[in-house]
């Protein structure tokens, strides 16, 4: 038997507990699946043994991918880690927790057996993997590894479904080419990638489930990009085609949401962007009547004459009413300044006045320049 000393800390990644654990060991699962061809994963729980199992149908693990850092990942922009620490950390987590993990490493012929031991090396419990390369096989198995977490009970199973969109029904959702938008209330303000939970997003009105050439996640899957959440959700509501989603739309812009905020700045599909602001236009109209018209700011209302009805609202949903097809400036008649119409009575009326009171206006007049 041969054994491994890992060199990280038992307490690193602090934050992490058996849900996230969990989740990078079925992240590297799905990442194999995509990689390889026919390199099927399978998942499984049983709640009489508390037994949940992670595996795939070709993939076999080499000690050399103990080293930290080791990947086959980094160049794959469909894969959603790209670190290579993914199975490490995550067997470390769970050893910690006390969910004893094995690995059955049936292509090489090997189970892996980690567990903390007291290094003297590193004068310290690390994670050390003990490997036996002659372990007797009781059955042709039908997966090359497969890796087993032992102590998950019923409620700890049903906390992991619930951050794993592909062990649930999902009901209700939008797909684009970015990811898909979860419709149903109870992912209101979660971001998922590849059907992995990363984090809540507040702003949010709706779920969204990324694909992960879409978004960047940092070493820890947790911190995603305020920016890029809100680019990206608004690329994916401009990608709607359907009258219902563009209704949806409506609602978001004019609600000012995190989800929408840019759909005016990454309008790359111009025809698609018109029809959701036709909407946006008739949901304006409808509230407020034909004569009124979309400002947001002083400057604006100030400048405003004619028979016309000013309704303040955000500089989004105002862009928005304005870039439908339907949408015509009104006409904007001249209103003269109170200087410009105090220089004009003192000119009409400057006979009618005594010269006294009329010099005294003139000052007044002059003061409003400064």
């Amino acid at each position: 038997m041969s054994k491994f000393e890992l060199s990280i800390a038992k307490d690193y990644v602090p934050t992490w507990n058996y849900i996230d654990a969990v989740r990078e060991l079925f992240q590297n699962a799905l990442d194999q699946q995509t990689i390889t061809e026919d390199n099927e994963m399978f998942f499984d729980y049983n709640p009489e043994t508390e037994i949940l199992s992670i595996g795939n149908k070709l993939s076999i693990l080499d000690t050399s991918s103990l080293l930290l850092g080791a990947t086959t990942k980094a160049d794959e922009d469909e894969t959603i880690g790209q670190f290579g620490e993914g199975y490490k950390i995550a067997t470390l987590v769970l050893t910690r927790e006390n969910h004893p993990v094995t690995f059955y490493n049936y292509g090489a012929k090997e189970v892996w057996q980690p567990r903390f031991v007291n290094s003297r090396k590193y004068r310290a419990e690390v994670l050390t993997f003990f490997v036996d390369k002659k372990y007797p096989w009781q059955g042709i198995p039908h997966h090359n590894l497969v890796i087993t977490v032992e102590n998950i009970t019923q409620e700890q199973y049903d906390s992991i479904i619930e951050t794993n969109l592909h062990l649930q029904d999902i009901g209700e959702h939008f797909s684009t080419d970015k990811g898909r938008i979860l419709l149903d209330d109870r992912y209101k303000g979660k971001v998922f990638v590849s059907g992995l939970f990363i984090c809540d997003y507040s702003n949010y009105h709706h779920g969204y489930d990324f694909k992960p050439k879409e978004l960047s996640i940092d070493r820890d899957r947790k911190l995603v990009d305020n920016f890029d959440l809100r680019w990206l959700a608004s690329q994916m509501w401009l990608k709607q085609t359907s009258d219902e989603m563009r209704e949806i739309a409506s609602d978001l812009i004019i609600s000012d949401a995190a989800d929408t905020e840019f759909v005016k700045h990454v309008g790359f599909d111009r025809e698609n962007f018109v029809k959701t602001a036709n909407h946006v236009y008739s949901s304006f109209k409808k509230e407020y009547g034909d004569g009124a018209i979309p400002i947001s700011s002083q400057e604006e209302l100030e400048s405003i004459s004619g028979n016309v009805k000013p309704i303040m609202v955000s500089s989004e949903y105002k862009n928005v009413v304005k870039s439908s097809s339907h949408y015509a400036e009104p006409v904007r008649l001249y209103k003269p300044s109170p200087k410009e119409r105090m220089e004009e009575w003192l000119e009409k009326y400057e006979q009618q006045i005594p010269s006294e009171a009329f010099y005294e206006l003139e000052l007044i007049v002059k003061d409003l320049e400064n």
